[in-house]
């Protein structure tokens, strides 16, 4: 953790820290699945709604590793988070009275520069109030299930909306939302301070940082390998006659299974090998969902399908932010949690627009690509999980 960071963040109720996961990904719940819909509705075809979700990641491999940077510098990172979710807020405003493919694209990549760093300042600024607790993974995950639970119901309330009301209801609910994720991440502020983070390395060696970038490296090819599922699957969806209810309920499934999986697998995952080791079965798994999902399956097997998203997606997070916490050096967890954020948005802007590219000819057939991604997101893992298995980093604390 940066220095004072643990500190800066020992003052936070979890409580405040839950609430604040809770409305970021309340918003996130009802961009990533629906806001391809409001693309549609503003009459932009497939190529450009697949330009407008892919920018904006790019725009985050710059502005992540420059806002963790300027993070663990200043020390004080809930500061940091505070005036990006604000500047989300205006930018979410601006884009309801925008229209017309290049306004829209515009507006979009600047929401994208402040709220890129946010998930990974959020997870920074947890780990550092979590930093001397026994169990962390199991105390981190605790608070991280809230996140997942206001996702859910997200896609619930989305998908409600679109029922009653047309498309444009997405915005206001995301307007809403992102003003809540402001006035939470202001709650979470608390005063610097420069006490150190004791028990971990302070320096990376050539071997540690070979691992810190394959673990990087292959863990943003897992999440990315979800860039068709979230830009294109409820487009799929709607295209084959899926309800917008049923729908929304598809997705609470997915994210569902991630509260199951925050709440108990903190239980089996004690330390950096062991976090490897899940990282690689999250890998493996993720390859397998997007081959079936290749398969144009019907409702029951996505149920099934959905149900391993708390694999794909939540174990891969939470296996990955903790073997990062334990591979980098004290003074930059913050940048590598944004290097992690930062990569994997930039593999998804380039699988997003392929996507865009291809979707119309190949249909769900694409899903095909997201399998060799993670396959070769797989093949990154599998050296980390061996070579801590060899030489076992040392645990800043107990978490037996």
């Amino acid at each position: 953790m940066a220095p004072g960071a643990g500190c800066l963040a020992a003052s936070v109720p979890s409580g405040r820290l839950s609430l604040l996961y809770i409305f970021l990904f309340f918003e996130l719940g009802i961009n990533l699945p629906f806001f391809p819909l409001w693309l549609q509705a503003k009459s932009l075809d497939s190529n450009a709604i697949g330009v407008i979700l892919a920018a904006p990641l790019l725009a985050r491999i710059m502005a992540n590793p420059a806002v963790g940077a300027l993070a663990d510098r200043s020390g004080r990172i809930s500061v940091v988070l505070t005036v990006c979710a604000v500047l989300v807020a205006a930018g979410t405003g601006l884009l309801g009275v925008t229209s017309g493919f290049w306004p829209i694209l515009a507006v979009v990549i600047a929401i994208a520069l402040a709220q890129g760093p946010l998930i990974a300042l959020t997870d920074a600024m947890t780990l550092g109030h979590l930093a001397a607790v026994p169990r962390s993974e199991l105390a981190y995950g605790r608070i991280r299930l809230w996140g997942s639970l206001g996702f859910a119901l997200a896609n619930l309330a989305a998908g409600w909306s679109l029922e009653w009301f047309s498309t444009a209801s997405i915005i206001p609910l995301l307007l809403i939302s992102s003003i809540l994720t402001a006035m939470a991440a202001a709650s979470c502020i608390a005063p610097a301070a420069n006490a150190p983070r004791h028990g971990e390395p302070g320096e990376a060696t050539p071997g540690r940082s070979l691992l810190l970038a394959c673990t990087i490296a292959g863990a943003a090819l897992v999440q990315a390998s979800h860039a068709a599922f979230y830009g294109f699957g409820t487009l799929r969806w709607q295209a084959a006659g899926v309800p917008g209810a049923a729908m929304g309920g598809l997705w609470a499934l997915g994210v569902l299974s991630e509260v199951v999986l925050f709440s108990f697998l903190g239980y089996r995952m004690r330390g950096a090998v062991a976090a490897a080791g899940l990282l690689v079965a999250a890998a493996a798994t993720a390859a397998l969902r997007w081959a079936a999902m290749a398969q144009e399956p019907g409702l029951a097997t996505l149920v099934i399908l959905q149900l391993t998203h708390g694999m794909t997606f939540g174990a891969t997070h939470l296996a990955s932010i903790f073997l990062l916490a334990r591979l980098a050096p004290d003074s930059m967890q913050a940048r590598a949690q944004s290097w992690l954020a930062g990569c994997w948005a930039g593999g998804m802007a380039v699988l997003t627009t392929l996507c865009g590219w291809l979707y119309e000819a190949w249909g769900e057939q694409i899903y095909l690509v997201m399998a060799a991604v993670a396959a070769i997101g797989l093949s990154l893992l599998l050296p980390v999980a061996l070579g801590l298995r060899r030489a076992p980093v040392r645990e800043p604390v107990s978490l037996t």
